[in-house]
């Protein structure tokens, strides 16, 4: 996959000499083509042992771009506490895809899934729009959490959040994501549904046992650059460079 991206750049430089792409840059040099050849490289065993949600099981699915459900949707027209679905840029474990091309479904016997945030130059989003102070990484959770409790597992599983970013404190600062952090983030937004006296189903499910869950999630925060390193792949060197230089 890496050669054959690198190849249809090289195809649409104009000239060698004069390396202007008949394409934007960014529509292979982005974040979501780089997580997607690192999970290659970590699924076929090729690169990577040094993390704690490494090795991916035997037999476990990878995803980019799927839907996690929210516990926090709409209960009626315009609701203004509402949350649409969120879009992961990675999963792997044991899941299936249904109802929309992108859905994911958690597996009644699932034992492992592992969720991925990449970034390049862009922020933690701080929030959504009828939520302002529900951040990102708090909301992932929770949309990971409602999956899991969704799919009542009926065995032990191992569970993952994993932020990818560049090596720039400027941007991300992973010290701000406690898990006491996530646990507030969360519980208010709870709190914001129960307390209309109409919390809706989905909410009062997740009411009661998200908390058992969140302790059983482990979010972690890795830079490019260690990723890399411990691969130790010159064209996939090559390819991180090219995202930075296109995308700053």
């Amino acid at each position: 996959m890496l050669k054959e991206l690198l190849g249809v750049y090289e195809a649409g430089l104009i000239n060698p000499g004069k390396p202007e792409c008949l394409f934007p840059e960014t529509d292979i040099f982005n974040e979501g083509w780089l997580l997607r050849l690192v999970l290659s490289e970590w699924l076929t065993g090729s690169g990577g042992s040094g993390f704690e949600f490494l090795p991916f099981p035997e037999g476990g699915r990878a995803y980019s771009e799927g839907q996690l459900y929210t516990p926090f949707k709409a209960r009626f027209r315009a609701d203004k506490l509402a949350e649409s679905n969120t879009r992961v840029d990675g999963i792997v474990g044991d899941f299936t895809i249904k109802d929309t091309k992108s859905g994911i479904v958690l597996d009644s016997d699932m034992s492992y899934v592992a969720v991925f945030e990449a970034k390049l130059f862009a922020p933690i989003a701080p929030g959504v729009t009828n939520a302002p102070r529900y951040d990102q990484v708090s909301r992932t959770a929770g949309c990971l959490i409602n999956s899991i409790l969704d799919a009542k597992p009926a065995g032990d599983y191992d569970a993952y959040l994993t932020v990818l970013h560049v090596d720039d404190k400027h941007r991300i600062d992973p010290d701000l994501y406690t898990p006491d952090h996530v646990e507030k983030q969360i519980a208010r937004r709870v709190r914001s549904f129960l307390k209309t006296g109409n919390p809706g189903s989905a909410v009062e499910q997740f009411a009661r046992v998200w908390r058992d869950v969140l302790d059983h999630l482990q979010i972690h925060f890795h830079t490019w650059e260690e990723v890399l390193s411990d691969m130790g792949n010159e064209d996939l060197d090559d390819f991180y460079e090219k995202c930075k230089t296109f995308n700053k």
